[in-house]
């Protein structure tokens, strides 16, 4: 994973590091001509001096976790952010080493609707006959959170994580995490609609508005939606509208479809290049064709497709 020189400087000045661990959606695709952009389901983590918080437990979180224990950092409390519970973004929460250690502090949030406690919801999936141990068997100490519709959390360090409903099947929840004037939203599976204008549009626009980076779930295109309208997805197009809409400064378009090739997926981020390239900046000050790589975000952001790997500071 590519470092950036001034990455301690940069935390300790209050800046937040972002790291894309699971860029895919549905399922895992460890196919060779799939991992340029990555193969493991949904999960990005945000660390700054005193805390970290990670969103969604796909099976990506396994590599965070292995970093982890290279690091020994499990002396921090861990926020996880379940944004709902379709195997895809939980599968990999169960063999988190951090649930292994009896060190480690787990505070674990997600959607509770109809009155059952995430707790419970939870430990129906990940739990006998499904799978031998539940996360409440765990060594580690887990904190469980209700979330709900305009739920907030203080965090270590004076984060703060709002939540807000997502349009998917079986509900969830989308996130935005805000310190020192610096936010990020994630906004995993949520279906935006062919109407820009709705309400729930406004509302996502509003949720989402001024933010340093916009995690955007597009695992289809334009042309792809109508076959999979109800999903609970969007297409990478809207990402460009809404970015524009809500005045992100920056876009990472995520969830790839696991089917989706390397080849293709180039093919489209070079298409939404050449679209930016068009139409000149979104967002004040913000979003223009820049740099497809890992690293720092340069000044005047940029838009790009998820890679595994990928990390900037905000």
């Amino acid at each position: 994973m590519e470092k950036h020189g001034r990455e301690s400087e940069s935390l300790e000045k209050g800046g937040m590091k972002v790291e894309l661990w699971g860029t895919r959606g549905s399922c895992p695709a460890p196919f060779p001509n799939r991992m340029g952009y990555g193969g493991n389901t949904s999960c990005i983590s945000a660390s700054w001096e005193e805390g970290l918080a990670v969103f969604d437990g796909g099976t990506g979180i396994l590599a965070l976790g292995q970093q982890m224990e290279r690091e020994g950092r499990w002396d921090v409390p861990i926020h996880i952010f379940i944004g709902h519970l379709h195997l895809d973004h939980i599968t990999g929460l169960i063999l988190f080493p951090g649930m292994f250690r009896k060190e480690a502090r787990i505070h674990l949030y997600g959607p509770s609707p109809d009155g059952e406690s995430f707790q419970t919801r939870l430990n129906k999936v990940l739990g006998p006959p499904y799978w031998p141990v539940s996360v409440s068997q765990v060594p580690a100490r887990v904190v469980w959170h209700d979330g709900a519709d305009g739920d907030s959390w203080e965090l270590p360090g004076g984060a703060l994580v709002r939540a807000m409903a997502s349009n998917h099947p079986n509900g969830g929840l989308l996130y935005r995490l805000e310190k020192d004037g610096r936010s990020m939203v994630y906004g995993m599976d949520c279906e935006l609609g062919e109407e820009n204008r709705s309400e729930y549009w406004e509302r996502y626009k509003d949720f989402a508005r001024d933010c340093d980076l916009l995690l955007f779930d597009a695992p289809y295109t334009r042309e792809e939606y109508p076959c999979f309208r109800g999903f609970g997805h969007s297409f990478w197009e809207q990402g460009l509208e809404m970015a524009g809409a809500c005045r992100a400064r920056r876009l990472c378009i995520c969830h790839h479809n696991w089917d989706r090739e390397d080849e293709a997926l180039k093919k489209a981020e070079m298409e939404l290049t050449q679209r930016l390239e068009g139409a000149g900046r979104i967002g004040p000050g913000g979003m223009k064709p820049g740099e497809m790589k890992s690293g720092e975000l340069k000044p005047g952001g940029k838009v790009w497709f998820a890679k595994e790997g990928d990390w900037m500071i905000l």
